[in-house]
């Protein structure tokens, strides 16, 4: 259940979004007025396959730090689609193997499966592939599911009002032909994708209950001494009783000299 704290979270998640889109990326500017062919988009979406086949497999720490019910079946239903086990949201569509349709794609423009597998990942990619994993494996799991919004929701505005008007315009590819199902199937299927994650952004974002100072002390101690308090470390102290024997004429003049 979601509160005005996730709800506004959510909203600047979004806004975040937006102001930092691919969509306006030079790259994507470029290709949608025609000024280069399907050879660097290739170059692009192998890099793309570099990425997805690093993250891919933290989604099973991500299944595994997230709450029981609809965030863990947003994992597993997402891993599933990924891997073509089952289809996408929407009537009469079908499953289908996302890194198949990458080279699928990239035959199609000249750039071979075996050319795609050995494409070194260039450092600012695998900047963004460490990025996620360690996302993943570190923060709290409304922070991962933000982080991913942010990138599969870029998807159907990029898709929808770059990728596949250019695929038309300048190159004769309808939206179905099958060299670039990957670009339509991502245009459709993280629309949705991207609206539950939002979903779980303002369902995770819940304000953190406030903790005493004692209780702050209590859990640094509890790593080094045990989970003692000072007050009961104090009390077995202040218990003993203190003796003081007089000190002799001899012991005092030794400590003078």
């Amino acid at each position: 259940m979601s509160n005005s704290i996730g709800k506004d979270t959510a909203q600047k998640v979004v806004a975040i979004r937006e102001q930092w889109h691919t969509k306006n990326h030079p790259f994507f500017l470029d290709f949608a007025v025609g000024k280069f062919g399907l050879g660097p988009v290739a170059a692009m979406m192998a890099q793309h396959y570099q990425h997805v086949r690093r993250v891919l497999p933290v989604q099973g720490i991500a299944y595994f730090r997230a709450a029981e019910g609809e965030a863990r079946r947003f994992i597993l239903e997402n891993l599933a689609e990924e891997e073509g086990l089952v289809a996408g949201p929407g009537d009469g569509r079908e499953p289908h193997d996302h890194m198949e349709m990458i080279f699928r794609f990239c035959a199609f423009a000249g750039l071979s499966e075996a050319r795609v597998k050995a494409t070194r990942q260039l450092t600012t990619w695998r900047a963004r592939s460490y990025f996620y994993m360690a996302t993943v494996r570190d923060e709290p799991f409304g922070v991962v599911v933000a982080m991913q919004s942010t990138q599969e929701g870029q998807q159907p505005a990029l898709n929808g009002e770059r990728m596949l008007p250019a695929f038309k315009r300048h190159h004769g590819l309808e939206m179905d032909h099958p060299a670039i199902e990957f670009f339509a199937e991502h245009y459709v299927a993280d629309a949705d994708h991207s609206g539950r994650q939002i979903d779980l952004v303002a369902s995770s974002s819940n304000p953190r209950p406030r903790r005493s100072a004692r209780s702050k002390w209590r859990r640094r101690r509890s790593g080094r001494a045990g989970t003692a308090s000072p007050r009961s470390i104090a009390a077995p102290c202040s218990a003993k009783p203190i003796r003081c024997r007089p000190v002799s004429r001899r012991e005092t003049a030794a400590g003078a000299a």
